[in-house]
């Protein structure tokens, strides 16, 4: 019956968690303690709360505990959801795909039972969370809730697990939710900005960004490229800010589909954030399209000069190593080795900087910031790939052509049947990039259509276009409502 069990345990993902004992480490203890309760209510479900099994799950999970627990100031371990998030002694966690799906889990179950969180006390024995146990998985069945139930050393906190506004509005139109991720980013990157440009400082604190770009690269691994229909809009006006957002997010999208890891794909965000930071305090940041570039020994000082400036304000972390690697490689051609003075043995010019390089240019000519003429999403694309080996890797650049488009989601062009559209889907990568999938832009026939269908071959794009914002059928809010 063990060997049986250990099977279903592993094909239900409930092996067992490395045990983190020290709660130094804020987000891998309240992992720990997470992953830890959804084994334990897990196995009770498909078990009894008796089962040998179910006492097993426990037995293994209270040495851990009492470890963990004598480290906690107030001698007690607390766990709260509300919605999508989960908090461990007031500390919400950044969860991956995994762990986000187990709380879902754990919502289900909490919400059954009308709680929204636990406290276990130090003192918590096996006993006491049998009968704890025992009484959820009651009011599970019975709906009574638990408002009667005192259990030992276990404190409840009755109510509803109720969803957060944004996770209703995703579950409705995840179009909107997206939205709201991108704008939030916007708005906290500007904080930022405006914090460093007070304080002439770039010590600024950048939480928020990171987890707003950790949920960008789960959109962009899932494949849902709706974000990228935001960028071109120009939902607020251009500045460095909105610059930097924009280019972050392109190059994660290249970084994704180079085949990088979630994790990495955030780091590339996340040097574009501090790059911009950086440029805030008079660190400078190159323009490979435009600058007319130094001799190798005068650009080696000029580099050399500026990374000795951030030296300070850098760790010995991901971020911070390509972060100084922007800085110290800055100016370097891309067709050719770099070698002395910057390196002994030649090397090619790090892949991160060839993204980023690119994806600020493109960028740039989208918003029209640092001398660019503002450029449709198509001519941008055009402009790029007409500088593709000359000043860019032509290789990244076929990449992000490939991925945008011809024709990027946001684009508004004219077909060949006389209506205006905007492009909302980019064709698939076998599928022929000139027949991307567009709505129309008609109030009383507003009709979405793939012109990889056959049943639409004898329509084509005829030509990119300029629409007036304020036309009445505005292309911005029909990419957003669709």
């Amino acid at each position: 019956m063990s060997e049986e069990f250990d099977s279903q345990e592993q094909e239900l993902g409930l092996e067992a968690a490395s045990v983190p004992l020290s709660s130094d480490d804020p987000q891998a203890f309240g992992r720990f303690v997470v992953d830890s309760v959804y084994r334990i209510m897990k196995v009770a479900s498909i078990y009894s709360v008796d089962h040998n099994q179910t006492r097993q799950a426990m037995e293994a999970f209270m040495p851990a505990f009492r470890q963990s627990v004598a480290q906690v100031e107030g001698g007690a371990i607390s766990l709260t959801i509300r919605g999508e998030l989960c908090s461990v002694n007031g500390e919400t966690l950044r969860l991956r795909r995994k762990e986000q799906e187990r709380l879902n889990e754990l919502h289900g179950i909490f919400k059954a039972a009308t709680i929204r969180g636990i406290a276990f006390e130090e003192a918590m024995t096996i006993d006491d969370l049998v009968a704890f146990l025992s009484a959820l998985n009651e009011a599970g069945r019975s709906g009574a809730g638990m408002e009667h139930v005192q259990v030992p050393n276990i404190v409840i906190q009755h109510g509803t697990p109720d969803q957060s506004i944004m996770e209703a509005i995703a579950q409705v139109n995840k179009a909107m939710y997206v939205a709201h991720v991108y704008i939030r980013a916007l708005v906290k990157v500007r904080n930022m900005h405006e914090h460093v440009q007070q304080t002439q400082s770039p010590e600024v604190p950048t939480g928020v960004v990171r987890r707003i770009l950790q949920t960008v690269s789960e959109l962009l691994a899932d494949d849902d490229f709706t974000i990228l229909g935001l960028l071109p809009l120009r939902l607020v006006p251009p500045d460095v800010s909105s610059h930097s957002v924009n280019t972050a997010i392109y190059a994660m999208l290249l970084a994704d589909r180079l085949g990088l890891g979630q994790q990495m794909t955030a780091y590339v965000g996340m040097a574009v954030i501090y790059q911009d930071i950086d440029r805030l305090v008079g660190i400078s940041v190159g323009h490979r399209d435009r600058d007319p570039g130094l001799d190798s020994h005068r650009q080696f000082s000029a580099n050399l000069r500026d990374v000795a400036l951030m030296l300070d304000h850098v760790e010995g972390d991901v971020i911070s190593t390509l972060r100084v690697l922007l800085t110290y490689e800055r100016g370097c051609a891309f067709e050719s080795e770099v070698g002395r003075p910057f390196y002994r043995a030649p090397r090619t010019l790090h892949l991160i900087c060839r993204i980023i390089d690119l994806c600020r240019t493109y960028d740039l000519l989208i918003q029209g910031l640092q001398g660019y003429k503002t450029r449709r999403p198509d001519l941008a694309i055009q402009y790029v790939e007409s500088r593709a080996g000359e000043v860019f890797d032509p290789h990244l650049t076929r990449l992000l052509v490939s991925t945008l488009g011809l024709f990027p989601i946001g684009s508004t062009v004219q077909l060949s049947s006389g209506e205006s559209a905007v492009v909302i889907r980019t064709p698939s990568p076998a599928a022929d990039p000139r027949r991307p999938v567009v709505r129309v832009l008609n109030r009383r026939d507003p009709m979405v259509i793939d012109l990889s269908d056959p049943r639409f071959e004898h329509i084509e794009i005829a030509r990119s276009i300029d629409l007036d914002e304020s036309a009445e059928t505005n292309p911005s809010q029909v990419f957003l409502l669709t």
